[in-house]
């Protein structure tokens, strides 16, 4: 390979880097709903078309900002390496510190699930997505506060675990941002109290006496 070859390599990650540090940085100060590809190529100082040269399409360049974004949050992470903890108190903090993550970043949780078609279509993504969520150390927390061996099973209350947590997120991000007009809801109780309600109800170990 001749040094103009890796000069012309060198060039494209750099500029595809550049994209996506743009993208992420938009996310960061104006949310999902500025991220559009005109504001993106904007923000990278680049012409619009190579935006779809190096992603392909706006969704495939919001599925790796989204990863970029997700992967940043080693304060929820590290919490379910810690052993020392109970594991209810493991995946309740988990959830607690994910959960006030998400909603630095209004409308990353609606992204996550726009991303589930790309996630689920592929086995290269479905595990680094895993990997990067700490699938297995969610499910084995699971396993250790309900006695429940079944990976189907363990598998069905981590997809309502999230969906309890995460779903509320969704709607609020969905309002318009002029809240006027719009109908209150209720009061969510604190993150802690939900899944402490969600785990006494749900997920307590079963009596077999």
């Amino acid at each position: 390979m001749t040094k103009a070859t890796n000069n012309a390599d060198s060039s494209e990650k750099d500029t595809k880097q550049t994209i996506l540090d743009a993208t992420v940085e938009l996310i960061r100060e104006n949310g999902f709903g500025c991220a559009t590809l005109r504001n993106i190529a904007a923000k990278a100082d680049i012409n619009l078309a190579l935006v779809n040269y190096y992603f392909g399409s706006k969704d495939h360049l919001l599925g790796a900002a989204v990863r970029v974004l997700v992967s940043t949050f080693n304060d929820a992470f590290q919490v379910l390496e810690d052993d020392l903890l109970p594991p209810r108190e493991r995946l309740k903090e988990f959830f607690i510190r994910y959960i006030t993550n998400l909603e630095r970043y209004p409308g990353l949780a609606k992204q996550m699930l726009d991303q589930r078609h790309v996630i689920l279509g592929s086995h290269d993504e479905y595990a680094r997505y895993c990997k990067m969520m700490r699938i297995e150390k969610i499910l084995a927390a699971l396993q250790e506060i309900t006695g429940e061996q079944d990976k189907d099973q363990q598998m069905t209350m981590l997809f309502q675990l999230y969906g309890a947590m995460v779903f509320p997120i969704v709607m609020a991000s969905s309002l318009p941002q002029d809240q006027e007009g719009v109908l209150p809801v209720f009061k969510l109780p604190e993150i802690g109290d939900q899944i402490d309600g969600l785990f006494d109800r749900f997920f307590t170990k079963p009596n077999h006496n």
